[in-house]
């Protein structure tokens, strides 16, 4: 019932145009005509999906509310987390002025990612642990330091 009122309404409107091109052929501009048939198209593809696609449908919209409602971060996604490192990373690269704390090359801002975070006092010799206790080093000096 539903797809013969929709094939309907597609062939009244259809109609309705043919009519309006026959009468009124030079005041209707060309760039018009484009428009309607890429609404019959686009009415043709949701026809066709809706009534033999279902499944993909209902999949497809399923997936936009599953994303629609999960949180831009989930505090346990790995994104989360490397983001968080980065912007660690800035933070210290920024008070560092941009070198890193052992053989004060520069800290290009693209190669961030590469760098290492660095207690500037170890733990076990009495550094206290948080962020003003934090330094930058770059792959060279991490792999050679002890610490």
């Amino acid at each position: 019932m539903n797809i013969m009122k929709s094939l309907l309404f597609l062939g009244i409107l259809i109609f309705i145009y043919y009519q309006c091109i026959r009468y009124y052929p030079y005041e209707i501009p060309w760039n018009y005509h484009s428009y309607f048939y890429g609404f019959v198209g686009a009415y043709l593809l949701i026809y066709y999906f809706m009534n033999y696609q279902q499944l993909f449908v209902y999949k497809m919209f399923h997936n936009i509310q599953e994303a629609h409602n999960k949180p831009l971060y989930d505090m346990n996604s790995t994104s989360y987390k490397e983001n968080q490192i980065q912007g660690i990373k800035y933070n210290i690269a920024l008070k560092q002025g941009w070198r890193c704390m052992h053989c004060q090359n520069p800290i290009l801002q693209q190669d961030i990612i590469r760098h290492n975070i660095h207690y500037m006092k170890p733990l076990q010799f009495g550094g206290e642990n948080n962020i003003d206790n934090l330094g930058l080093k770059c792959p060279q000096c991490s792999t050679f330091s002890p610490y």
